[in-house]
């Protein structure tokens, strides 16, 4: 019995060695499988790879191949157009010898400018009525002017300007009165532009101005006296120099040589040969102000034959502050000028001195306000004599096109009576022309 059990009891054993190393057969089968599976996927992920980028370079030759026949494509036709445009050209050039120019391009810009005023005066002697700012213009209706503006391009590398003034006081036949007339070289080298003929100086500012772009109805009484009533011009040459920015932002120069005189500070004669000189210097102080300061200079002879010769001097400042945002609406500029005057004559040299300051305000878009102030001592009188005004004055611009102004003037003078005057003036402008901004 004891046999027995114990030989079934080895067989138990037997069995329970075999289903373990069995199980341990089965799992290890099992880990075999997994891993090959998996070294299966590894090798079919590498494969896939290599799939997409395989495709993503037959993509990426297949669309240089395609850009690449679109240029070819694209040479091809503009090839083909040069050849028949110079075929064309080549016909035409055949036909018409002379060529043509675009004449529409060429037509020049032809303004007319009307300048008319009324005033009311207290002043009676003939130095103020007769002899003043407005010959025959005080205590009635005054058309100043009407003046034609004729500007074009004469080709790519000039330019001509020609104003035909047309004095508006009733005379017949009309009296015709060339303002200016000359032509312009543009950017020539050393960034210089050139001019020749008949033009306004650069000495100051406003003397560049015509009367019906002035900041009031009349000049300043320095200006007037050292230039009479019209402007300081002459006939000759001017260049312009646009200079390396140098102490401020923007450096010019002007030299210009001219014959004939204002006939006050300078002979009229035609051999009177005068330099005039201004140099500006432009400076940003912001985005929204800047100042300008220029230095003028002008020598002639006040009497040709006796060889005498005046030698004026000009200072101007102008500042104007105009909101990048709001420039239409407002505006405030402030400008001077002072001027000294040495006149040499028989008896003695004449020594004097002059200024002007104005400040304008616009208020809206259509309402400036101003008021300009002014001192100047005679340059021609041995005694010296002087006169200061003040005027203040308001602005309203309808369009613009078409500009109202009311002002008032009080005039004190040390060597005649003094006077209060009131103005209304109306400025009209007909076709493109607008008042240079010098």
């Amino acid at each position: 019995m004891r046999w027995i059990t114990l030989f079934a009891g080895c067989m138990f054993m037997l069995s329970l060695s075999t289903g373990v190393a069995a199980q341990k057969k089965k799992d290890s089968d099992i880990k075999k499988a997994l891993s090959e599976l998996d070294s299966l996927r590894n090798c079919y992920l590498k494969k896939l790879k290599d799939l997409d980028s395989r495709i993503s370079a037959i993509e990426k030759a297949r669309k240089e191949e395609k850009e690449k026949a679109e240029m070819e494509a694209l040479l091809n036709a503009a090839s083909d157009l040069s050849r028949t445009k110079k075929k064309e050209e080549a016909t035409i050039s055949r036909v018409f010898r002379g060529g043509q120019r675009q004449l529409q391009a060429l037509n020049p810009n032809i303004s007319m400018t009307g300048d008319f005023f009324g005033s009311v005066s207290s002043g009676k002697s003939d130095v103020i009525v007769n002899d003043g700012d407005f010959t025959d213009g005080r205590n009635m209706f005054y058309m100043r002017e009407a003046e034609f503006h004729i500007i074009a391009p004469l080709d790519p590398f000039t330019r001509g300007k020609f104003f035909l003034g047309i004095p508006g006081v009733g005379e017949y036949p009309l009296s015709f009165m060339i303002g200016e007339a000359y032509m312009e070289w543009l950017n020539l080298p050393a960034n210089m532009n050139l001019k020749i003929g008949l033009f306004n100086t650069q000495f100051g500012i406003l003397n560049r101005w015509h009367d019906h772009g002035l900041p009031q109805v009349d000049r300043p009484r320095v200006l007037t006296n050292l230039f009479s009533k019209n402007n300081f011009a002459g006939i000759g040459v001017g260049a312009n120099f646009l200079l390396p920015r140098l102490w401020a932002h923007v450096n010019e120069l002007d030299i210009e040589i001219v014959t004939g005189g204002d006939g006050v500070s300078f002979d009229d004669a035609n051999d009177n040969v005068i330099f005039v000189t201004h140099l500006k210097n432009y400076y940003d102080l912001s985005r929204d102000a800047y100042i300008e300061i220029g230095f003028s200079g002008a020598n002639g002879y006040n009497d040709k034959k006796a060889g005498y010769r005046t030698t004026l001097v000009g200072l101007d400042i102008t500042y104007k502050w105009a909101p990048v945002d709001r420039a239409h609406y407002r505006t405030v500029e402030f400008r001077n000028e002072f001027f000294y005057s040495h006149r040499n004559r028989k008896d003695g040299a004449i020594d004097r001195f002059g200024f002007y300051s104005y400040i304008s305000n616009k208020l809206g878009r259509r309402f400036w306000i101003g008021i300009r102030a002014g001192y100047s001592e005679l340059p021609t009188v041995v005694n010296k004599e002087y006169e200061w005004d003040i005027t203040p004055y308001v602005d309203f611009w309808q369009s613009e096109f078409v500009m109202m102004r009311f002002q008032y003037s009080y005039t004190y003078r040390s060597y005649e009576e003094n006077d209060h005057t009131f103005f209304i003036q109306t400025v009209w402008s007909m076709g493109p022309h607008k008042h240079e901004a010098y």
